[in-house]
């Protein structure tokens, strides 16, 4: 399957907040059902992390399930959660509230506005697939820059991953983002070959990839 290169509805500036909201909701739910926050939570707490930067946060449903684990492991976790979406950020501090050990940042991941090594690690999650080769690449030197520790989880492009979440958008979803924008993800998404040439060409020492159930890649620097 050859990837796509189109706009996402979730993109589009001048969303519908309420819709945008909404289609968060059915990203939060498949993250809880598909296997999008165990590969994180057992990747952040592989290491002594206590300082982390989560970039394109989303609705920060995976900085908040850190937290809950930090917490219920008795561990110090603090965490900056970035977007370069204020409607997103918007979304993401109504669902996180007044929490001391989160704090949001609007910047663009390409560029982030941090000085190198101010990170134990920095993490994406279902965002690398937003950016063409050339940004994506832009945002994992940013992320290796800034962090000691850097680790990608996103979707894996397959002609099953499609079918699969064409599934998922046609019988469990009923924003009309999510229709739209599940299985277009899913095209947009890099295969393991090509995710690892990216990170080669960021400049990460030794990019190592490996599959995580349902459909997902997890990317790490092997260093």
């Amino acid at each position: 399957m050859r990837r796509a290169v189109a706009a996402e509805m979730m993109d589009d500036p001048e969303v519908d907040p309420r819709e945008l909201a909404e289609n968060f909701d059915d990203i939060e739910r498949a993250n809880r059902l598909f296997g999008g926050i165990d590969p994180v939570v057992a990747g952040v707490f592989e290491r002594d992390a206590t300082w982390l930067l989560d970039v394109g946060c989303g609705s920060a449903d995976i900085p908040r399930a850190l937290l809950r684990e930090a917490r219920a492991r008795g561990r110090r976790l603090e965490i900056v959660a970035l977007d370069a979406s204020e409607s997103v950020l918007d979304i993401a501090r109504a669902r996180t509230g007044n929490d001391p050990l989160m704090r949001f940042v609007r910047a663009d991941a390409r560029s982030l506005p941090f000085p190198d090594g101010a990170f134990d690690m920095a993490t994406c999650n279902l965002a690398l697939h937003h950016f063409e080769p050339p940004d994506a690449i832009e945002v994992l030197r940013e992320m290796r820059r800034v962090a000691r520790t850097p680790l990608v989880v996103d979707l894996e492009r397959s002609g099953l991953a499609h079918f699969a979440t064409l599934a998922f958008a046609q019988f469990m979803a009923k924003n009309r983002l999510t229709k739209h924008d599940a299985p277009l993800s899913v095209r947009r998404a890099y295969t393991r070959r090509e995710v690892a040439e990216l990170a080669r060409l960021a400049g990460w020492t030794a990019p190592a990839v490996r599959r995580s159930p349902y459909f997902r890649l997890v990317l790490n620097d092997g260093e």
